[in-house]
């Protein structure tokens, strides 16, 4: 059996890994499809695949029962596994997680698709994770890819805004959809893959974050990929906490019709609640 070694830089030194390839049967079956392109949405951003002992961890943990739910029924799916394979459980931060060890399914991951880890070394360095960019565009899946992808690691900032005026207020909203990602190589992947969309796309390298902020581009991205259903905004939203990610959306959208309406909800009536920018 051939092998492919994938090396990582550490502070150590260099870590070498023998990776065996996937057997002929992954190799043949396994083709870009809508539940791989969601699985590998979702195993990008809140997921991992790492070694155990001479087998594989592949990893997925999130506050959402959705997300954790739609990561089991896709193994399930893409690699016909038995449900009991997929285990159940919950991190001992309070989040909830789903696990299966195979070293046949790891093997193909990485062959195909290189390393999952996000986050860099130690030393600074970043890992060469990279997405199935050409792979996703030409299956027509991306934006099954991308969905997953910003239910599980996106976001929207959606608020009123306001500065003094010389008679009164001036009152604005802040509208952003924007996905976190520290990786700078995969901001530009989810860039191009977006870019395939007509949508455009902010680079904010400070802030580990990619944001969408026009009209026509909210617009865009609401029609073509939007959030996956019954995902919600977390703890980390200050206005929309538990509120499903794609309402917040559409909220956001129809917001350009009538912006008063939405100065007026009621989480945003107190007047401390108002941002003012310095």
């Amino acid at each position: 059996m051939s092998e492919k070694a994938v090396v990582a830089d550490n502070q150590q030194g260099r870590l070498q890994l023998r990776i065996e390839e996937p057997s002929e049967t992954i190799r043949r079956t396994l083709r870009m499809n809508r539940e791989l392109a969601i699985f590998l949405g979702l195993l990008f951003t809140d997921g991992c695949i790492s070694p155990k002992g001479n087998s594989w961890r592949i990893y997925f943990s999130n506050k959402s029962q959705t997300l954790i739910d739609l990561f089991r029924d896709c193994m399930i799916k893409v690699f016909n596994l038995d449900e009991k394979r997929v285990l159940m459980g919950k991190t001992s931060n309070g989040f909830l997680k789903a696990v299966v060890n195979s070293k046949e399914i790891g093997n193909y991951l990485v062959s195909k698709f290189g390393t999952f880890r996000t986050l860099s070394f130690e030393n600074g360095i970043e890992t060469a994770a990279k997405l199935p960019v050409k792979e996703l565009l030409d299956s027509g899946y991306a934006s099954e890819f991308l969905r997953a992808a910003f239910s599980g690691d996106g976001g929207l900032s959606f608020y009123p805004a306001s500065r003094k005026g010389k008679t009164a207020d001036v009152k604005w909203l802040i509208r952003t959809i924007f996905l976190s990602c520290k990786h700078s190589g995969l901001r530009i992947d989810y860039i191009n893959l977006l870019r395939a969309f007509d949508i455009k796309v902010r680079n904010v390298p400070g802030d580990g974050k990619i944001k969408i902020e026009t009209k026509s581009d909210i617009q865009k991205f609401r029609d073509k990929i939007g959030f996956l259903e019954n995902v919600a905004a977390t703890d980390h939203s200050k206005y929309w906490r538990n509120y499903p990610k794609q309402q917040i959306l559409e909220l956001m959208v129809s917001s350009y019709e009538e912006p008063s309406k939405t100065y007026n909800l009621p989480k945003f009536i107190r007047s401390d609640d108002i941002v003012r920018p310095v």
